[in-house]
């Protein structure tokens, strides 16, 4: 397809790479226009992204990312939105179509409009000044010398263009040069089995440590030079270790170890040898991406703490010669604190990320020396790994802000947040080094499903049925009691939401279309609405809604985090975790917002559900491993189980004679239980054939005779490496 043709209300004109909309036209990139074109060859059709590649790139290999980068170049000129695409859907996985009409013109083609007009914005993103464009007037009916024939004319037009010179080279030497650098070059680094992430560059960027997590393993600390491909393993604990930080002279390793009982920050030479261990955490708790950095002079460490288990993380700062801390950031109760710092280059600023929970987060920028902090971003959205620049004029963090997790760019004085052209979707953790124009991030991937066993038989390992599958996140599956439909959340458009299929997994149907981090659904005991939790602001709240979607409303509110809401048997309440009181209790609600919420609970406790006989209310904790219980009626509080552990700590039903509930067995792998409190009987019901998912992950028919899971089947990641990045 080569003459002038359409699509939408847009003119394109292939041969001088140029799209128009009335009065606005729009110059691509000659390869841009080529996916554009292979696109539009067959609209409305699926085109997989290697399709695109050899049609447009024939005989070379190119990267994920420059296709990505030509898509958002395609869209960017078509005021597309991603999230409501009117031009080009992606399809995940596979590749684009696209959905905009094509009409054929005429072959002479349609010229652009004499006085057609070029904008800086509309100039397909690339941020350069706009291009002269000369106009045409009527001819007068009587001869007359030109404006330009005249000496007026002539100096007054001299100075114009000194002016508009003058002008231009202003708004190039100013103009941020950093975007679509077209010369970098990207590559896998790492391909093993297993995961690898928390990638940190030594200073001189010749070299990685990152954590390698080999499948049934926990997570080790390995260092990689770019030019081997045999990686070392530093250390030879059995214990986890998270956030590699290489010290400012490339001599020492930071990290930190967590076991069963305690978390430390140790630090290793890094080209092995002794540990030295120089701090234990008050709680036994790590966030594991980029946790960790070093002050430019070498001797303190930042990094987040919590000082007790319900509070707020702060970011504290210990003096490796002396051992003292000092505390750099705090937080009100109902936050869930400070994470991710980061130290600038220069040393001066601490970038960090802020957040009332773990989907809900911001970018801060600290100056060190004021102790003055400034806020990056303001649209609350996940986090995952920030890193500098290497002039450190700008932070790239990676962010579900615009879907999927990919990596975005925002100055360090603040401003609009512009997503990098490399990476693509399910980038996260990134790292630049301090020299040599590097940058490292890791690539996830992940096949999810919620499968379902017949449990009446009571028979060990019953048959397993897969009924939903996806390479994006579903879990927390929900029966109705009608026993016909099944409620999940999930990341198939991009964003958490909460989705509707039959009982037998067919026919899926997005329910909620917020953006606003949707999950942990529950019905009522009439089958006709949905409970659930969602993020629409700063904090987590309880909504619900009619079971097609509809009539939703905010049932709380406030300036804390209410999450994983279940009704009672009756169907007049509902209770959730909150934090409202200063720490983590139960508390319900009278289901159709007519009581103000009541604590149920004194002691800490997240996640409940009513025992299937209506007399007593199970519940879990954030902190520790077990399930408590206390009567509906009131009373005191008990615990009757050690299981789950506090990793899975969602992953539990009510059950007819007590609890099921998720274990790891004598052969690591894990099983489901089934708990009767009242003879103080195990039995064995199934054991899983791949990992539980986090979250919550039980559900249990209304017949009692079935059980439905959530399992993660696979999950791997690998680090990628940008050259000439910029």
């Amino acid at each position: 397809m080569r003459d002038d043709f359409q699509i939408g209300n847009w003119i394109i004109q292939p041969q001088i790479n140029c799209i128009r909309d009335g009065r606005r036209v729009v110059h691509l990139e000659p390869k841009v226009m080529q996916v554009l074109l292979a696109l539009a060859s067959d609209p409305g059709e699926v085109m997989t992204h290697e399709a695109i590649r050899s049609q447009v790139w024939p005989g070379v290999f190119v990267g994920e990312d420059v296709l990505i980068r030509a898509i958002s170049e395609i869209r960017r000129s078509f005021h597309d939105d991603t999230r409501s695409p009117h031009t080009v859907q992606t399809v995940p996985r596979v590749g684009y179509r696209l959905i905009a009409p094509v009409i054929e013109l005429p072959n002479e083609g349609i010229q652009p409009p004499a006085e057609a007009t070029f904008s800086p914005n509309e100039v397909s993103g690339t941020n350069q000044a706009p291009e002269p464009v000369l106009t045409t007037a009527a001819a007068d009916s009587q001869p007359s010398r030109s404006f330009w024939q005249t000496g007026r004319g002539r100096g007054t037009a001299l100075l114009f263009l000194l002016l508009v010179v003058a002008g231009l080279f202003m708004a190039l030497s100013l103009w941020p040069h950093h975007r679509h650098n077209d010369s970098y070059t990207s590559r896998p680094l790492t391909t093993y089995p297993g995961s690898e992430l928390q990638s940190a560059f030594s200073p001189d960027g010749n070299t990685i440590a990152f954590v390698w997590t080999k499948p049934g393993e926990r997570g080790h600390i390995y260092v990689l030079s770019l030019n081997s491909d045999v990686p070392v393993r530093l250390t030879n604990s059995p214990d986890q270790e998270y956030s590699p930080a290489w010290s400012p002279d490339g001599r020492s390793i930071a990290y930190f170890q967590q076991s069963s009982d305690k978390s430390t920050i140790n630090i290793i030479p890094a080209m092995g040898g002794a540990i030295r261990q120089v701090y234990t955490l008050p709680v036994n708790f790590v966030w594991e991406y980029g946790s960790l950095t070093w002050t430019a002079d070498g001797i303190h460490l930042i990094f987040p703490q919590k000082n007790t288990p319900t509070s707020a993380a702060q970011l504290v700062e210990l003096d490796l010669q002396g051992l003292a801390i000092h505390a750099l950031t705090s937080l009100p109760a109902g936050w869930d604190g400070d994470w991710m710092p980061s130290v600038s280059p220069d040393g001066k600023l601490l970038a960090f990320v802020r957040g009332t929970e773990l989907s809900v987060r911001d970018l801060y920028v600290m100056d060190l020396a004021r102790n003055q902090i400034r806020q990056l971003t303001h649209d609350g959205k996940l986090i995952v790994g920030i890193t500098w620049t290497e002039d450190g004029k700008n932070l790239i963090f990676a962010s579900n802000r615009g879907g999927s997790l990919s990596l975005w760019r925002v100055s360090a004085r603040g401003g609009t947040p512009e997503r990098e052209p490399v990476g693509g979707d399910d980038a996260y953790g990134p790292t630049i080094a301090r020299h040599g124009n590097r940058l490292a991030y890791s690539h996830g991937s992940a096949d999810w499903s919620i499968a379902r066993i017949g449990i009446g038989s009571g028979t060990k390992d019953a048959t397993r049925t897969e009924i939903l599958a996806s390479s994006e996140q579903d879990e927390a599956p929900a029966i109705s009691p009608s026993d016909t439909k099944l409620a999940f959340q999930s990341w198939r458009s991009g964003e958490q939401e909460i989705w509707l299929s039959n009982i037998d997994g067919s026919n899926p149907v997005q329910l909620t279309n917020d953006g606003a981090s949707a999950g942990s659904p529950s019905w009522s005991p009439s089958s006709d609405r949905i409970a659930y939790d969602a993020r629409a602001g700063s904090f987590a709240h309880i909504f619900v809604m009619d079971a097609n979607g509809g009539h939703r409303h905010e049932l709380t509110s406030g300036r804390f985090n209410d999450i994983v809401p279940s009704w009672s048997l009756d169907g007049r309440w509902i209770y959730f975790g909150s934090n409202r009181a200063g720490m983590w209790n139960i508390w319900r609600i009278a289901s159709d917002g007519s009581s103000v919420p009541q604590r149920v609970t004194t002691g800490i406790g997240a996640i409940a559900k009513e025992s299937l006989d209506g007399k007593w209310l199970y519940y879990s904790r954030m902190n520790e491993a077990g399930i408590w219980r206390c009567p509906i009626s009131g009373g005191s509080e008990e615990k009757v189980l050690n299981l789950p552990t506090l990793e899975y700590s969602g992953y539990w039903s009510p059950s007819p004679s007590g609890v099921y509930v998720i274990a790891q067995g004598a052969a690591g792998q894990y099983q489901i239980l089934s708990f009767d409190l009242a003879a103080q009987k195990r039995t064995t019901l199934y054991t899983l054939q791949h990992l539980p998912t986090l979250f919550a992950g039980l559900s249990l028919s209304p017949s009692g005779h079935t059980l439905i899971f959530s399992e993660m089947k696979r999950a791997e990641s690998d680090i990628n490496l940008v050259e000439h990045f910029q």
